[in-house]
């Protein structure tokens, strides 16, 4: 499956359940992306937006060290720099002092990042206005290589979320970015088919702790014992960590979901017929599962697939265990794709 096949507006919700940012999906509304069919449009002006917002609330400060020649005395004298340069001769003196700046680092990762995003030729003209208006009003603050250990350095306090929500947004254009060091020039790589299938599992995980409280979303300890009597100790660790995507819990039912983000989800020769190694894997987990945690219902599982060309809609019972196979439409209207996600667990 193609990620240029969903709505764009649904790409920009899969991304806000995806990274718990589902308060600032507001930042744009859905009529403003109408015509935006790329990711990098949908990005820009997401960015873009989220600029405006923040220069009207007001943009984080904070201190920065500095070192400047004076001629009176800030902060601290560094003696040694004085009198290395005979700065005293000229009646200065070199001090190091702390100044209130908005070129902090947060700021500087989102000005650079607009600044990325203005070497895309195929940059949608009416984004591309809107980005160049957002790096203009950032003025003042340095722009700066990025890379990976830069997005690593910011530290952020949980009440700052609208940052951090834009940050996630420059750390996906930074990771999808390639530019041509000689010419200057970028390019938007497509989302390949492991970025696809990690949003994919993110979005469900982020989907069902959200919208309801039925079930608890295992999302932290999806990992499962193997049922593993007789191995010596020395060689259990030569068995492969074993994690589900999904794990719903309550009093009277525990699904197993694995998310399976395939261009087709039936295989096999004769076709019509479930990918066997699915099936296997599924197996492998709420067999596991079923006798590692005994204590409560019995295990269900379900493979879930986005729909391609035709729904997938599968029953069995497998060694007694109940196994679903469906699908969500990820084409659709987003409110029946919310519903849809419900449904499946209702």
């Amino acid at each position: 499956m193609n990620d240029r096949k969903i709505p764009i507006a649904n790409i920009y919700y899969l991304l806000c359940y995806a990274w718990n940012h589902v308060d600032e999906r507001d930042v744009v509304r859905l009529e403003e992306l109408e015509g935006l069919e790329k990711v990098h449009d949908l990005l820009g002006k997401v960015l873009a937006e989220g600029t405006f917002r923040l220069i009207r609330r007001g943009i984080d400060r904070g201190y920065r060290e500095l070192r400047e020649d004076l001629a009176g005395i800030r902060g601290k004298i560094a003696v040694g720099e004085t009198a290395k340069r005979a700065l005293l001769v000229r009646g200065q003196v070199a001090c190091d002092f702390e100044e209130l700046s908005h070129d902090v680092l947060h700021n500087r990762i989102l000005r650079s990042t607009l600044r990325s995003l203005l070497r895309l030729k195929d940059l949608h003209s009416g984004v591309r206005a809107q980005v160049r208006n957002a790096y203009s009003k950032l003025d003042g603050v340095s722009v700066v290589p990025l890379h990976s250990r830069l997005f690593r350095q910011v530290h952020i306090d949980r009440n700052r979320r609208y940052y951090r929500f834009l940050l996630s947004v420059c750390r996906l254009i930074h990771e999808q970015l390639l530019v041509d060091e000689r010419s200057g020039q970028a390019t938007f790589s497509d989302f390949s088919e492991e970025r696809m299938e990690k949003l994919y599992e993110d979005f469900i995980i982020g989907f069902y702790r959200r919208e309801q409280d039925r079930y608890r979303v295992n999302h932290r300890g999806r990992t499962i014992a193997w049922v593993d009597e007789g191995t010596p100790d020395h060689q259990r660790s030569k068995l492969p960590r074993m994690e589900a995507d999904v794990i719903l819990e309550a009093p009277e039912r525990r699904i197993i979901m694995d998310a399976k983000y395939y261009r087709e989800a039936f295989g096999g020769r004769y076709g019509g017929k479930l990918h066997s190694n699915n099936l296997y894997q599924l197996m492998a987990y709420v067999r596991n599962r079923e006798a590692t945690e005994a204590t409560g219902p019995k295990h269900e599982g379900i493979l879930l697939y986005p729909t391609v060309e035709a729904p997938v809609a599968a029953d069995v019972h497998l060694e007694g265990f109940p196994i679903r196979a469906r699908s969500i439409d990820l084409s659709q209207d987003w409110r029946n794709i919310h519903d849809d996600m419900l449904a499946l667990i209702a």
